[in-house]
């Protein structure tokens, strides 16, 4: 089996190797190749935001060559670095989709198929959260740079259950705004379905980070 792991081919489904958060070659032994795995969890999660790259601008513009530059001067490992970046660039994604979708409900902007198809990046996002917080990067080691809580880590598979909730609250909604004739009302509860599992894992499993004044 090849060392590169899963990239025998310089490209996949449009992800560059030069983007992936840290390196993927690395010795035979024991130590290199538990690290091996580690990063190539990773990389699988990447390959699923770059999916839905199209659709969450904080992806797909320069704020996430700018923000990689901001951590990495904070955080010396850059595997650590990398998937720190990638995971907030998946929240402000995320958020931006969020908002995207308020902005239909609160001030007409866009349209039910707007609301789809930001719900639907926020489904894909939230499926793959859970494996972009690898032991050893959460704030209890960089308190500035993550707000990612201890119980993150202790309680795994409490996490991973509120981050499938959210997929599969967002994936409601998508279903609902696809319907003929959605109306404001059934997208807007679905919508607020959504908004609580954010905040009911906000509440136990993250800290907000201080803006920079």
């Amino acid at each position: 089996m090849s060392e590169i792991l899963l990239f025998s081919k310089r490209r996949y489904i449009g992800y560059r190797l030069a983007n992936l958060p840290g390196p993927l070659m690395r010795t035979t032994s024991q130590e290199d190749y538990y690290k091996m795995k580690t990063l190539t969890g990773f990389a699988i999660a990447a390959f699923a935001l770059t999916a839905v790259s199209a659709t969450t601008p904080a992806l797909a513009d320069g704020h996430g060559n700018k923000l990689m530059k901001q951590i990495e001067m904070k955080v010396q490992n850059k595997a650590h670095a990398g998937v720190i970046a990638k995971r907030r660039m998946a929240m402000r994604a995320i958020s931006g989709n969020m908002k995207t979708i308020a902005g239909y409900l609160k001030a007409n902007k866009g349209g039910p198929a707007n609301v789809a198809k930001s719900a639907m990046a926020i489904s894909n996002i939230a499926k793959v959260v859970p494996g972009l917080f690898p032991t050893g990067t959460g704030m209890a080691r960089y308190p500035a740079v993550t707000g990612a809580k201890p119980a993150i880590f202790s309680d795994s598979a409490g996490f991973k259950k509120a981050a499938m909730t959210t997929a599969s609250a967002a994936a409601n909604l998508a279903k609902v705004a696809s319907a003929p004739n959605a109306g404001k009302k059934e997208i807007g509860m679905a919508f607020g379905v959504v908004g609580k599992s954010c905040g009911s894992c906000h509440k136990v499993y993250r800290q907000k980070l201080k803006k920079k004044k």
